[in-house]
C-alpha cells in the first residue's frame, strides 16, 4: 500500500468533512421532518406493488467459501487501484453520509424481499451493507461484488468475523460480470457506486442479465438536477474513479433502454434518487 500524497490526505479530509456535514445539515432535518410527516419526495413513474418473488436460496455461498479473485488486473484497472490504496480508511470517510441512504435504500427494498432471495451487491466496497443485506434473507444468500481486490479481501474479512455463513465474494467487473450471475439473483442492491462506472448502459444491461423473472435493481445515487450540479465539482476533485452523476429522468431512461419492464425513481433524501427498476 502506497502512503497518500499530503494532497491526497488533504482532499481525504476535505471530502469526509463535507460528507459528514451533509448528514448533519441536511439528511437529518430532513429525516425528522419525515417523523413529523411533512416531507415530501419527488418521485418519478409509478411505485411497483410490493411482493417478493420466491428467491433462490443459497448456492454460490455454499460453493465459494474464499474469494473469487480475478487471475489477474484487468484493462483499465489503474482508476480502481486508488480504492486499494484506501481500502482501509474507506469507511471512516464514507459511511457519516452513506449510512443514511443505505438505511433508505433497505427499506424501499423490504417489501419486494423473501427471506431465501438472492441478492447482488455489486460494487460492495468493504462489504458493511451487504453484511446487513445478509442478515435479512436468513434462508437466501448475498454476493458482493467489487472489481478491487483490496476492497473485497476487507469485505471478505469483516463478514468472517461477523459470522455471516451466506455471504459470496467476487472480484468482477459490474459490466461484465461471471457467467454464474445470469439470471441468478431476485435483487440488486448498488448503493452511491453508480457514478464510478464508465460505461452506465453497459452496467444497466448486466444489471438486467443478472435478474431472474420478478427481480429488481436498486440504484442509490445522486439524482436531483441541483445536487448533480452541486455536487460535480468536488467529486471530480476528490471522489476515486468519479465519472458522472445522472439525474432521476436519465436513471429512468438508461434503465428502460436496458431492458427494464418498469422504472420508478423517488428522492429518498435530498438529494439522493432512488432507481427501482423492475425486470
Amino acid at each position: 500500500m502506497v502512503a497518500p500524497s499530503p494532497e491526497r490526505h488533504l482532499l481525504n479530509h476535505s471530502l469526509a468533512m463535507a460528507l459528514l456535514s451533509w448528514n448533519l445539515h441536511v439528511f437529518q432535518p430532513a429525516l425528522a421532518l419525515r417523523r413529523l410527516g411533512l416531507y415530501r419526495p419527488a418521485t418519478l413513474g409509478d411505485r411497483p406493488e410490493a411482493g417478493a418473488p420466491r428467491g433462490g436460496g443459497p448456492d454460490l455461498s455454499l460453493r465459494h467459501a474464499q474469494p473469487v479473485l480475478l487471475p489477474g488486473e484487468p484493462e483499465g484497472y489503474e482508476s480502481v487501484r486508488a480504492f486499494d490504496d484506501v481500502a482501509h480508511l474507506y469507511e471512516a470517510v464514507v459511511r457519516p453520509f452513506s449510512d443514511p441512504i443505505v438505511d433508505e435504500t433497505v427499506a424501499l427494498m423490504r417489501p419486494y424481499l423473501a427471506p431465501s432471495a438472492r441478492i447482488l451487491d455489486p460494487s460492495a466496497g468493504t462489504g458493511q451493507a451487504a453484511i446487513r443485506l445478509s442478515r435479512l434473507v436468513p434462508e437466501g444468500e448475498v454476493v458482493a461484488a467489487d472489481l478491487s481486490r483490496g476492497m473485497l479481501e476487507q469485505a471478505h474479512e469483516g463478514a468472517r468475523r461477523a459470522g455471516c455463513r451466506n455471504m459470496a465474494f467476487f472480484q468482477a467487473d459490474v459490466a461484465r460480470p461471471p457467467a454464474a450471475f445470469a439470471g441468478y439473483f431476485d435483487a440488486i442492491f448498488c448503493c452511491l457506486s453508480f457514478h464510478h462506472y464508465p460505461d452506465g448502459a453497459a452496467a444497466a444491461r448486466a444489471f438486467r442479465g443478472a435478474l431472474a423473472p420478478g427481480g429488481r435493481a436498486f440504484v442509490a445515487d445522486a439524482g436531483p438536477a441541483w445536487f448533480v450540479e452541486l455536487a460535480r465539482p468536488i467529486s471530480m476533485l476528490a471522489d476515486p474513479g468519479f465519472v458522472r452523476h445522472r439525474t432521476g429522468e436519465e436513471f429512468q431512461r438508461l434503465f428502460l433502454e436496458a431492458g427494464f419492464s418498469s422504472v420508478f425513481w423517488i428522492e429518498a433524501l435530498p438529494g439522493i434518487g432512488v432507481t427501482i427498476a423492475s425486470a
